[in-house]
C-alpha cells in the first residue's frame, strides 16, 4: 500500500479497527455493571432509556475521530509536499516528426500551410492550456532516429521556437521515417521521470508501421495522445511517392501505445484529453477539499460528543439518583 496516496483507505482502516475496539470496550463495560445494576441505579436495577444509545454512539464518535485525524493528517503532509514543490511536478514529452514530409504545404485549413506549422500551431494551443507554473517540457525531434532536442525545461518559448520549422532533418541519416524505433528511444530518454508524471504528446504526419517490435513505455507515461497533421484525402508528392497523414497507421499507433488518436489538422486536440496534465482533476480536488471539510466537521462534532457523554451520563443517566443534600449548619447553643 502507497502510504502516500492511499490516504482514505487507511483512513477507513483506522476508523474500523478503533470503533470495533471501542465496541468490545462497550460491551465489557456493560457485562460489568450488569453486575452491579441495582448498587449503581437503584432499586429499578436499570439506567434511564436513552442512555441506550450511548454505547453506539461512542462506537461511531471514536471511529469518526479516528478517521478525521488521519484524513487531516494526511491531507496536511501532501499539502506540505506540494509547497516544497515534490508532488506538482508534470512532464509533457513531445515527440516531434521532424522529417521532410512535414515541410510540405497541405495542412490547416484550406491547406495553406506546412504540416510542420500546423504541428506547431497545435503544439501552441496544448501548451497554452496547461495550468500552473510546475510544468516541464521535454521536446525529441525524430526522423530516421530519435535525438533529444531539450529536456525538463520550463521556457515554454523555446519549446514553441524548436517546433516553427526549424529544418531539423539535415542533421540526420537520410532515410525513411522510423516511428517505432524512434518511440523505442523515446522511452529509454524518459524512463528517469517520475512515475506517471509524465503525458506523451505525438506530432506527426504518419508513417508505416512494422506489425512487430514496440517496446512497453516507461512508467513514467501516464498518457499518450498522436496527433496528426497533413490533409488526410488529398496527398503531395515527395520522394517517390504521394504522401498525406496516415490516420489509419497512427490511429493504429496511438491503440498500440494505449492512448488516444485526434486528427488535429483543422481542429485542436480536446481539453478532455490534456486533463492529467493539471495534475489532479478537477473533480479529485474538490473531492479532497470536500473531505478535508468533513473530516474537520466530524473530528469537532465526535470530540464534543465524547466530552458530553460522560456528564450527561453522571448527572441524568440514572433514575435512582438523588440530589446531593446539603450539609447541615450546626445549632447554636
Amino acid at each position: 500500500m502507497d502510504l502516500t496516496t492511499d490516504i482514505p483507505t487507511l483512513a477507513f482502516i483506522a476508523a474500523l479497527l478503533l470503533a470495533a475496539l471501542t465496541a468490545g470496550g462497550e460491551w465489557w463495560h456493560a457485562r460489568r455493571v450488569r453486575r452491579i445494576a441495582a448498587l449503581a441505579f437503584g432499586p429499578g436495577r436499570g439506567p434511564r432509556s436513552w442512555t441506550h444509545a450511548v454505547p453506539p454512539l461512542r462506537v461511531l464518535a471514536v471511529g469518526a475521530a479516528a478517521w478525521a485525524m488521519v484524513t487531516l493528517i494526511g491531507f496536511d503532509d501532501r499539502i506540505r509536499e506540494r509547497q516544497r514543490g515534490n508532488n506538482t511536478e508534470r512532464h509533457l514529452v513531445v515527440l516531434f516528426d521532424v522529417s521532410p514530409s512535414m515541410l510540405l504545404t497541405d495542412a490547416g485549413e484550406g491547406a495553406a500551410i506546412t504540416r510542420n506549422a500546423r504541428a506547431s500551431a497545435v503544439l501552441k494551443s496544448v501548451i497554452d492550456r496547461l495550468p500552473g507554473d510546475d510544468m516541464r517540457f521535454t521536446a525529441i525531434g525524430f526522423y530516421t532516429e530519435a535525438r533529444m532536442l531539450v529536456k525538463k525545461c520550463r521556457d515554454r518559448e523555446l519549446l514553441l521556437h524548436m517546433a516553427g520549422g526549424t529544418p531539423f532533418h539535415i542533421t540526420y541519416k537520410p532515410g525513411k521515417t522510423d516511428v517505432l524505433s524512434s518511440i523505442n528511444q523515446a522511452g529509454k530518454m524518459i524512463r528517469d521521470l517520475p512515475r506517471k508524471s509524465a503525458i506523451l504528446l505525438v506530432i506527426s504526419d504518419g508513417d508505416s508501421l512494422p506489425p512487430t517490435g514496440l517496446e512497453p513505455l516507461p512508467s513514467a507515461v501516464s498518457h499518450v495522445i498522436v496527433a496528426g497533421v497533413g490533409d488526410t484525402a488529398r496527398g503531395s508528392f515527395i520522394d517517390g511517392h504521394q504522401s498525406r497523414q496516415d490516420t489509419v497507421n497512427l490511429s493504429q499507433l496511438a491503440r498500440r501505445l494505449g492512448g488516444e488518436y485526434f486528427d488535429a489538422n483543422l481542429r485542436h486536440i480536446p481539453s478532455e484529453a490534456l486533463a492529467d496534465l493539471g495534475g489532479d482533476a478537477a473533480d479529485a480536488s474538490k473531492w479532497r477539499i470536500d473531505r478535508r471539510l468533513a473530516a474537520v466537521v466530524l473530528a469537532l462534532s465526535s470530540a464534543l460528543l465524547l466530552c458530553l457523554i460522560p456528564p450527561l451520563l453522571d448527572r441524568f443517566g440514572s433514575p435512582g439518583r438523588s440530589p446531593v443534600a446539603p450539609i447541615p449548619k450546626p445549632l447554636k447553643r
